[in-house]
């Protein structure tokens, strides 16, 4: 009940940070498409290259599914399954920087003769892996602009882009040092702060429906406050991929390994992205045509 309390808090401010209210209707889509890294990935980089191994869940960068799987099946959904392992809708792929996400889009617009389906919904997450990568702030967001230009100009029309999370929280940036925490800190401000002012300018330039999920909100409180949604760990790692050393009750953690979250949080974050996306149905839109 305590959960439930602070996650209803929590959707209005993730709605007013959220740069256009798009009224998608899910009923109405008829895939989810994805495009991102390993917080996405549910398969790709498995079939590609056999990584990562157990106990990470049959090709998720996590203990069990990830927020892909749970979103899918909350919001009636066909499955969005791993495109390299079995032709499926998701084309992350994990340690995927910003400057790969025109590679997977290539690869998608090719599978459908360069010819979106316009009542697909489509997903572009990442970023997490560009501040390690050493790539600035704008060129993030200006990549995740030109895919959403490339495909807006192929006809889809109805996009979820979701911002970076404070990557400063987690265990593997914190062992780092407190000027690489500060770092990371003001890149993702940055990327935030810059996707913000591109996603609304782009949704109007191309006359489509673009929701920026602000999960950032929800990912620092949850790290702040995790005892708020029954959590008891929110600045260890579960699991000790160098030593191989796992705790014996994994989703009382918000973190699985130092970088990646539990299962239980991604559920959080789906459950999360899709009660925004209904209140935002829900919520009349100011100056956009019917």
């Amino acid at each position: 009940m305590k959960k439930l309390a602070v996650l209803r808090a929590l959707f209005p401010v993730i709605l007013l940070t959220s740069s256009i209210a798009s009224a998608f209707d899910l009923t109405k889509v008829h895939n989810l498409v994805v495009f991102g890294d390993s917080l996405s990935d549910n398969g790709n980089t498995y079939a590609a290259v056999g990584l990562p191994k157990p106990p990470y869940y049959n090709g998720r960068w996590t203990n069990g599914y990830n927020w892909v799987d749970y979103f899918t099946r909350i919001a009636g959904l066909p499955p969005a399954t791993a495109y390299l392992k079995n032709g499926g809708t998701n084309f992350a792929v994990g340690g995927s920087t910003s400057e790969l996400l025109g590679a997977q889009i290539l690869v998608y617009l090719a599978t459908v003769g360069g010819k979106p389906d316009p009542a697909d919904l489509f997903v572009i997450w990442i970023g997490g892996n560009d501040f390690t990568a050493g790539i600035q702030p704008n060129v993030t967001t200006g990549a995740i602009g030109a895919e959403l230009t490339v495909l807006s100009l192929a006809g889809a029309k109805q996009f979820l882009v979701i911002d970076v999370p404070d990557i400063s929280l987690t265990p593997d940036i914190i062992a780092g040092g407190t000027a690489q925490v500060q770092a990371a800190k003001q890149f993702v401000t940055a990327v935030d702060t810059q996707l913000q002012t591109e996603i609304p300018f782009l949704a109007s330039l191309y006359g489509v429906e673009i929701d920026l999920m602000d999960v950032n909100t929800l990912f620092t409180a949850l790290v702040n406050d995790p005892s708020a949604y029954g959590f008891k760990n929110s600045t260890g790692e579960a699991y000790n991929p160098s030593t191989g050393h796992e705790v014996k009750h994994p989703n009382v953690y918000v973190f699985w390994d130092g970088f990646h979250p539990t299962t239980r949080v991604h559920k959080l974050a789906a459950e999360t992205f899709e009660n925004a996306a209904a209140a935002a149905a829900a919520v009349p839109l100011i100056g956009v045509n019917p």
